[in-house]
């Protein structure tokens, strides 16, 4: 395998702290230090449906603040001929040619959290050879936790909750959380190898698989990117933008509704998916994004108390500001003493298939089975 630095263009104070040359601080004076973060993983082409991957890049580095770290040498890991550039023509020239990027960033949340992202197109060639760059980057600004977000289409109702399958070993980012697992001899991909191999040097990895209405796989569906990003900000204790995605997936949602009002067939299918849909989902409770994995969802009477002891302990305030613990201690000592602020004191919470058919080969029963069922088969 030839050397995979040589896949990697560093930016010029990235170059300096990936050879060792500088410090983090020195290379980067106007950032915190680029060890020790979490990466975000999204490749476009393969297992991208809805356009997830790309509606994922676009929304991260059009809405957040960014710096380039490193760039892939495209032109040795693509096919041009599967998936080529676009250019443009005005009738008598050639300008303005879109050649394909894949890049890292270090990119900013909007509570300004820094994190990596790595994002362009999935690799046609050399994956060992990619993977073993990637794998580089990872130790050497040894990258706490790796996510990767890629998307499926599958035989569900728009009508309903975005799904997932969910993998890796971050076990505690990701239990209870998949609403299908199944178990099978899958197509593998650049970003599956990439996944393997983080696994295999120990460190954490968590995977989401987001679930696509087979009928909406080659659009652009932002249902299914927002609710990528909520997977990932919670994992990664993140702040990302989703607004303009849920104001286009209202947009999409209304398109959606019209057509099956006037498409008595579409409305026959939809119906069908639904009760297969319900019929699953009433066997199989996830988890919320908004409670750990060791908690239950509060009823009402849990709900209000909260609230009521919330105002009665902060809301509670004369007309110069003081809340109740202040006033006693201005009358018993005449001075008013304030906590300090914290220093993060608003850190985010970890909050083309036809029907029917799957995406992956069914495997034989296990050993440990030996019942002639399998579990990768959806009911």
């Amino acid at each position: 395998m030839l050397d995979p630095i040589d896949l990697i263009r560093m930016s010029s104070s990235a170059k300096q702290l990936f050879l060792g040359t500088a410090s983090s601080k020195q290379a980067f004076a106007h950032d915190s230090a680029l060890h020790g973060l979490d990466m975000l993983v999204v490749f476009s082409g393969y297992l991208d449906a809805g356009s997830v991957s790309t509606q994922l890049e676009n929304a991260l580095l059009e809405r957040l603040d960014h710096q380039l770290l490193a760039t892939f040498e495209t032109d040795q890991l693509l096919d041009y001929r599967s998936r080529r550039p676009q250019l443009r023509f005005d009738g008598r020239q050639f300008f303005d040619y879109e050649a394909p990027e894949l890049e890292l960033h270090l990119v900013r949340d909007q509570m300004q959290k820094p994190f990596l992202l790595l994002s362009g197109p999935e690799p046609d060639y050399q994956w060992d050879r990619f993977v073993a760059a990637v794998m580089m980057l990872v130790e050497q600004f040894d990258v706490q936790l790796v996510s990767l977000v890629d998307a499926i289409p599958l035989p569900v109702p728009h009508t309903r909750p975005i799904g997932v399958t969910t993998h890796g070993n971050a076990e505690e980012l990701l239990e209870g959380l998949a609403t299908w697992s199944p178990k099978g001899r899958i197509a593998a991909g650049a970003a599956q190898l990439l996944e393997l191999r983080i696994a295999e040097a120990g460190r954490k990895v968590s995977g989401y698989t987001l679930h696509v209405p087979h009928y909406l796989a080659d659009a652009t569906y932002p249902q299914a990117a927002v609710a990528a990003l909520e997977y990932v900000g919670a994992a990664m204790e993140l702040m990302l933008p989703s607004e303009e995605l849920r104001e286009s997936g209202r947009d999409v949602e209304q398109q959606i509704s019209e057509q099956v009002q006037n498409r008595p067939e579409i409305a026959s299918m939809l119906h069908s998916l639904e009760e297969r849909f319900d019929g699953y989902a009433a066997e199989h409770q996830t988890r919320s994004l908004l409670l750990n994995r060791d908690q239950d969802m509060p009823n009402a009477d849990e709900i209000g108390s909260a609230v009521e002891t919330y105002l009665s302990d902060h809301v509670q305030q004369d007309d110069a500001g003081l809340n109740s613990d202040e006033l006693d201690a201005l009358e018993y000592t005449g001075k008013v003493s304030r906590k300090k602020a914290p220093e993060d004191p608003m850190r985010p919470s970890r909050a083309d298939v036809e029907p029917g058919s799957i995406w992956f080969v069914v495997d034989e029963p296990d050993d440990e089975d030996g019942d002639g069922t399998n579990s990768g088969e959806r009911s």
